[in-house]
């Protein structure tokens, strides 16, 4: 095995790092991702270069997690479903959010950062928060259609992530390739932070836990502002993982 593998079946495979720069790139040319990103500054006062990339970089990390080990072995043979990775690739997302300064990441505070956005109406938008609910969040949700909500509680969860070493030199090189392609500090510094993380090692320890709770998932009440926001960046994202899935995969 050569490939750092996204899909592999008898007929036909998908190379994990082609599957994130084309998701990339077509989350960054959709007309849904102009228009989010207008709607929020105009509603909001946020910068809309900061929404697109920061919706870029949800497109980057959303199946980063199938580069670990324990997925990529099982490619030897045939890798159609990587279960729970979308798990590894979320809590990948919050810890690079705790790497680059985000406090509403910290482990005293994520708790907190989860119930605000999911249960109460916010008061205003800083770049930890507009991070947890264009990236952290729907990267979480993503398979949405395949997921029981109880598989996203704590013993799903993940120590570390530990990259195969197929895929490293391969991500290097896609998240050196990025970095030129970021303007505005905060999703510039996250892509920095993987590249020089894996840089350093491929094995990343003390993965931060995600708070989730059944009433972040089914709270009832009149959906919150930033609820929409988190559907929209959701439908962007599998938007684009299910086109270029299903071309990369013909």
């Amino acid at each position: 095995m050569s490939i750092c593998y996204a899909f592999k079946d008898v007929n036909s495979s998908e190379c994990l790092i082609d599957h994130l720069r084309n998701v990339m790139i077509c989350s960054r040319s959709r007309w849904e991702t102009i228009g989010l990103s207008k709607k929020l500054l105009n509603l909001y006062g946020v910068d809309d270069e900061l929404v697109n990339e920061l919706v870029a970089i949800a497109a980057l990390l959303h199946d980063i997690g199938k580069a670990d080990k324990i997925y990529q072995l099982s490619c030897e043979e045939v890798c159609r479903e990587f279960p729970n990775h979308y798990i590894l690739s979320t809590q990948f997302s919050i810890y690079l959010g705790r790497v680059v300064g985000l406090n509403e990441l910290n482990a005293e505070n994520i708790s907190k950062t989860f119930d605000e956005i999911l249960l109460r109406n916010l008061e205003r938008f800083t770049e930890g928060i507009i991070y947890t609910i264009i990236v952290v969040i729907p990267i979480l949700l993503h398979h949405y259609a395949q997921i029981n909500p109880m598989k996203l509680m704590l013993r799903d969860q993940y120590r570390e992530f530990n990259v195969h070493e197929v895929c490293l030199e391969d991500l290097l090189k896609l998240f050196n390739e990025v970095i030129n392609t970021m303007e505005i500090e905060l999703p510039k510094k996250i892509v920095k932070a993987v590249y020089e993380i894996l840089t350093k090692s491929p094995i990343i320890k003390d993965l931060s836990v995600i708070p989730l709770r059944r009433e972040h998932l089914f709270n009832l009440q009149r959906p919150l502002p930033q609820r929409f926001i988190i559907e929209a960046t959701l439908g962007i994202l599998n938007l684009c993982d299910g086109i270029i899935a299903s071309r990369s995969r013909q």
